[in-house]
């Protein structure tokens, strides 16, 4: 999807690549009340630009199921063996490459929860590409474990978050109010 030679190594910010840095995330993720980490920042200034340019132009397909789903989306891989081997690192499962759904959502859009649509246990992985949302305008991806609890991911572009989904836990994305008129949101979600 993105230029791999013009980056190799140099995608994610170092701050992260630093081995104190990775043992603490990785210590966070497994052992953290709520199994999820968000990390800011996360890709180069140079590779985060590339990436918002690359998944901005892909040709996505609007698809709408009343009783799920109101969205825009498109298939993409980001082949980075510096991003497959950090979040190996941090969950202690070994991936080789990832398959990103590219969502965009304008006003009226939404992922709503529906039994007929859960999805398996499993760790996503969330890429927010949309600089300066404001949470104002919904959008926000948020995960709740059917009993009231709910963490949303604070939207931020530029930012990395894992989250890990035992059996219950599911997620949906708040519906695009008028607060977004004339405003997108695109992120990537990948599910390993």
């Amino acid at each position: 999807m993105v230029n791999k030679d013009a980056f190799i190594g140099k995608e994610i910010n170092q701050v992260y690549l630093k081995e104190d840095t990775r043992q603490k995330v990785r210590k966070s993720f497994l052992h953290g009340e709520f199994p999820a980490v968000i990390l800011k920042d996360f890709f180069s200034t140079e590779f985060y630009s590339q990436l918002t340019k690359k998944v901005s132009a892909l040709d996505f397909k609007k698809e709408q199921v009343v009783v799920h789903h109101s969205y825009a989306v498109s298939k993409s891989q980001l082949s980075s063996k510096e991003l497959t081997d950090f979040i190996s690192f941090v969950t202690k499962k070994k991936i080789d490459e990832l398959h990103f759904t590219a969502y965009l959502l304008t006003w009226k859009d939404y992922q709503i929860l529906n039994d007929r649509y859960l999805e398996k246990p499993g760790i996503d992985i969330v890429i927010d590409l949309t600089d300066g949302w404001n949470p104002e305008c919904g959008g926000v991806v948020t995960f709740t474990d059917g009993r009231g609890t709910v963490y949303p991911l604070a939207p931020a572009g530029n930012s990395l978050a894992m989250v890990e989904r035992k059996k219950g836990l599911q997620k949906y994305v708040q519906y695009l109010n008028h607060h977004a008129k004339d405003k997108k949101r695109l992120f990537l979600i990948a599910s390993i």
